[in-house]
C-alpha cells in the first residue's frame, strides 16, 4: 500500500451495517509512500496515527475529473436529421528519457476521403509530481487539436474548390 499527503484513507468496517470509515492522509511517515500514515479521521477531524490492516484502502487525491466520469447516451437523430459517426483512432505512448517522460499523441481521422493524422506532445519535468494521466490529456488534447486544425484547413480548400465550381462563366 502506498499513498502520499491529501489521499483518502477508506478502512471498511467488519459489518456491513456500518459505514466505513474515511479519513485524509496528512503526512506519510513510511519509506515510498509506505505506512504508517498521519490520518485526519472526516467522521471527529481526530488525528491519529494509522497502520493500514487488508481492510483499508487509498484513493488518490487527483480524483477521475466529473468530465470524464459523465457517460452520455448515444444521440439518436430527430425527425428530419440524418447522423453521420466519424470514428478518430488515438494512440498515446510513453518515452523516458533521463528521468523526464514525453508523452505522445497520434490522433488518427481514416476515411476514403481523409487520412489525416494530428500529434500532440506532454512532457514530464523530472521534478513533477506522477500523474500519467495529466501527460496523456495534455497530449491527445494537442494532437485532437493539429486534426481539427488540419481537418478546417480541408475544409477551406474543399469550400474554396465548390466556390469556384458554381461561378457563373
Amino acid at each position: 500500500m502506498k499513498a502520499q499527503a491529501g489521499d483518502r484513507i477508506v478502512v471498511e468496517r467488519p459489518r456491513d451495517d456500518l459505514p466505513a470509515r474515511k479519513g485524509v492522509v496528512l503526512k506519510v511517515q513510511g519509506d515510498n509512500g509506505g505506512p504508517p500514515y498521519w490520518v485526519r479521521w472526516e467522521d471527529e477531524g481526530r488525528e491519529t496515527l494509522v497502520y493500514p490492516g487488508p481492510d483499508a484502502r487509498i484513493e488518490p487525491r487527483h480524483p477521475v475529473p466529473q468530465a470524464r466520469q459523465e457517460h452520455t447516451e448515444a444521440r439518436q437523430p430527430q425527425p428530419g436529421q440524418s447522423l453521420k459517426r466519424i470514428q478518430i483512432d488515438v494512440a498515446v505512448s510513453e518515452v523516458h528519457e533521463n528521468g523526464s517522460v514525453r508523452t505522445l499523441a497520434e490522433a488518427q481521422l481514416p476515411s476514403t476521403k481523409w487520412n489525416l493524422r494530428g500529434h500532440g506532445e506532454a512532457r514530464k519535468h523530472p521534478t513533477d509530481a506522477d500523474i500519467p494521466e495529466i501527460g496523456e490529456e495534455l497530449a491527445v488534447a494537442r494532437a485532437l487539436s493539429d486534426l481539427a486544425h488540419k481537418l478546417r484547413r480541408v475544409a477551406a480548400e474543399d469550400i474554396e474548390q465548390a466556390s469556384q465550381a458554381w461561378q457563373p462563366t
